[in-house]
């Protein structure tokens, strides 16, 4: 088995069908498993996975398994997914997402590098079809070795995206997604190019990346909003061992200061950011990783900034 494609289902019934649909279309690729955990879903998701397996020939069906759990989050299902595959290579897809018609295709032209990782591009999508282009492809495309300045760039772009890539199982290792939080592969991902050697990177489009309002973090919830500020927090206990990670610790600091500036007001974002910032100089990060402008003015300038960048997207003078 080659590769395992782990599908954490909750509360998707609008969606399961295509997400199931873009799969079944490209196999049987026997080399493929595909794990769909049913992470204690109250809708009727797995009912009409169910069903519409069924309607699949026996050697498509057979590729398939469906594993059934209390709710533990995305995070327990995902973790649930890895420690169940049999694949030498792991992918991820949302259940509210799918595929591309080429996806096993480019998947394996990467895996034929034996990467460690492989990434590509990705689209948005809204339920209405319109596709919204989303991230810029990598500087270097093919097989490369994760050296500084992939890792400096990576971290810059700070999409972190379980599903963007497909991974060695054997580097998860000790790596877990952490239960019961959201922005789960923020704690996660990074560390995955932390334990590999090789990455192979495609600029070809293979997942369509759902605009979904009721997704898990689509919302600007207390909970979303706290587990969003523990990421740099998490970040600053091994930026010393990992100084690339200096750049996704300011933007994801930013988009949590930013939270807290709309949802609580400037009092309580200047108080969190003033304790937040005095955390990152005392681990004197090197300024030479931020390549991004905004993240290099938001260090300097605070909430001030944020109030600014506000204040120009309300009017429009800024998407």
């Amino acid at each position: 088995m080659l590769l395992s494609l782990i599908i954490p289902v909750y509360n998707v019934e609008k969606y399961i069908e295509q997400c199931l649909t873009s799969i079944c279309q490209q196999l049987p690729y026997p080399e493929v498993e595909v794990i769909v955990v049913d992470d204690g879903s109250p809708d009727q998701s797995i009912a009409k996975a169910k069903q519409f397996l069924q309607h699949q020939p026996d050697e498509i069906r057979q590729q398939f398994r469906i594993i059934r759990q209390k709710n533990q989050g995305l995070s327990g299902a995902r973790n649930t997914g890895v420690a169940e595959a049999k694949g030498e290579y792991v992918a991820f897809l949302d259940s509210d997402d799918y595929l591309n018609p080429n996806f096993f295709a480019e998947v394996f032209k990467g895996i034929a590098t034996q990467a460690d990782i492989i990434q590509f591009a990705v689209q948005r999508v809204d339920d209405a079809g319109h596709i919204i282009p989303f991230l810029h492809p990598m500087s270097k495309q093919g097989l490369q070795t994760i050296d500084r300045d992939i890792l400096i760039e990576l971290s810059n772009r700070s999409a972190w995206f379980a599903w963007l890539r497909v991974y060695k199982t054997c580097l998860f290792g000790h790596i877990r997604f952490p239960v019961g939080k959201n922005y789960e592969d923020a704690y996660t991902t990074p560390f995955l190019f932390f334990a590999a050697k090789t990455a192979y990177f495609s600029p070809a489009v293979l997942i369509n990346y759902r605009i979904n309002p009721t997704g898990i973090t689509a919302t600007k919830s207390r909970k979303n909003i706290d587990d969003l500020g523990g990421v740099p927090l998490f970040y600053l206990k091994h930026i010393q061992q990992h100084p690339e990670l200096a750049a996704t610790l300011i933007a994801v600091s930013q988009s949590h200061i930013m939270d807290i500036l709309n949802l609580d007001g400037l009092g309580v974002a200047q108080q969190r950011w003033k304790a937040l910032k005095q955390q990152i100089q005392q681990q004197h990060i090197q300024m030479d990783i931020l390549r991004n402008r905004g993240n290099r003015l938001f260090l300097q300038y605070g909430v001030w900034f944020l109030l600014f960048d506000r204040t120009l997207r309300r009017l429009g003078l800024k998407k």
